[in-house]
């Protein structure tokens, strides 16, 4: 009799797997032509803010893209001169950050009013 129960059991599993795998493919289906509709209306409000064809909108990130490209592979070049940066161009970041915390008076006052 236990054998019969299991064997029910697992049927009524398969049954309910298999329509929940359904359930899931028909979600997919769903979300796929959703996604697809937001990427169109993505496209076309950045053609419209910047004024272009779909067209030209593909040219435009295409010519980006490739100018990302490029950047990229002169930061790999420009990493080795990084490493062989001159003192003075140190000492100039330390003087530009000195400015930036020096150059302005403290005020406690104004600053434990506000945590207040």
């Amino acid at each position: 009799m236990a054998t019969t129960s299991i064997a029910d059991k697992l049927a009524k599993l398969e049954k309910k797997i298999a329509k929940r795998q359904a359930t899931i493919a028909e979600e997919q289906a769903q979300l796929d032509k959703e996604m697809e509709e937001y990427n169109k209306l993505y496209l076309t409000a950045l053609a419209s803010k910047f004024k272009l064809s779909g067209k030209e909108l593909f040219s435009a990130i295409e010519r980006e893209h490739e100018q990302l490209e490029k950047l990229r592979e002169g930061e790999q070049s420009d990493d080795d001169a990084d490493s062989n940066s001159s003192v003075t161009d140190d000492e100039e970041k330390q003087d530009d950050t000195a400015v930036k915390h020096s150059s302005f008076p403290r005020n406690n006052m104004s600053e434990g009013a506000l945590n207040e």
